[in-house]
């Protein structure tokens, strides 16, 4: 239910933009790419935001927040198989302290009862699936606008998990139910799709093209410290020192990762793409 809301939520609120913005001619573009954007769709929201919701379920979002920091290791990986860029010493031992600093402390939740072996693969799955999604598009979606990519794949996901989500309804209780939910719910669920999912996804679709795909998956260094933030502020949860001590870690395992990652236009880098009219 949460996935669909926001990929639905999101694409609702980015077509009158698209509308305002003329780019209704761009979809005949998309079209030509539609398998590509279908996985765009499987890749960046669809299979993540299912893994999310499902591991929030027993996951602090402080640690959550910690293991999304990988994306960037995994962005790394990906970029060395898919681009060939290169893969040096410094990166390597990035990539291995990342990971290791990923599972200490995944191991020592596990071993204290707080998260659960699936929740944390299940987390890792979709800060996987990210970096997929963000070397597809910079790969394979010459000249489709950003707007039109983000709105066309978050409508997409959105459609193909209406009808899962409409038979599913609230646990344990048949679709009818969804008129239960508090108000205090469905504002949450809106902001996920307003800010979280539609203008986020789009503004992240802009940044692949201006500094290419290795250099924005790196805005994923935020992600432990505000998720920690908020955890404490208004879910109540505690900061340790060793969530702190493996936020260090993996930190400096991704921006060692990140060291000699090509910039977007370099020779070393796919050729840079043409998303907006105005972008340089």
């Amino acid at each position: 239910m949460v996935a669909a809301v926001r990929t639905l939520g999101g694409a609702l609120v980015l077509l009158p933009l698209l509308m305002w913005r003329g780019g209704f001619h761009d979809f005949g573009k998309a079209r030509a790419h539609r398998t590509t954007l279908f996985g765009v769709a499987l890749l960046s929201t669809l299979i993540p935001f299912l893994c999310l919701s499902q591991a929030a379920r027993s996951l602090p979002a402080g640690l959550m927040s910690i293991l999304n920091a990988t994306t960037p290791l995994w962005g790394a990986l990906v970029g060395w198989v898919w681009t060939r860029e290169p893969l040096g010493r410094r990166r390597l031992i990035g990539l291995a302290t990342g990971f290791a600093g990923v599972m200490l402390l995944s191991a020592e939740r596990l071993h204290s009862g707080e998260a659960s072996l699936l929740a944390v693969a299940l987390v890792m799955l979709a800060t996987l699936c990210y970096a997929l999604s963000v070397y597809m598009v910079q790969r394979r979606l010459h000249g489709v606008p950003s707007l039109t990519v983000t709105t066309s794949t978050l409508a997409m996901a959105g459609v193909t998990l209406c009808g899962p989500a409409w038979w599913a309804g609230l646990p344990g209780a048949p679709a009818a139910t969804w008129s239960l939910l508090s108000p205090t719910v469905w504002v949450a669920l809106l902001g996920l799709a307003v800010l979280c999912t539609g203008f986020a996804y789009d503004l992240f679709n802009r940044l692949i093209v201006r500094i290419g795909a290795s250099r924005a998956i790196s805005v994923t260094f935020l992600i432990p410290i505000f998720g920690m933030l908020w955890g404490a502020l208004f879910l109540g949860e505690s900061i340790s020192v060793s969530m702190v001590l493996g936020t260090v870690v993996i930190l400096a395992g991704t921006f060692l990762s990140n060291q000699g990652a090509p910039p977007a236009g370099s020779p070393l880098s796919p050729r840079p793409l043409r998303f907006d009219k105005e972008t340089p």
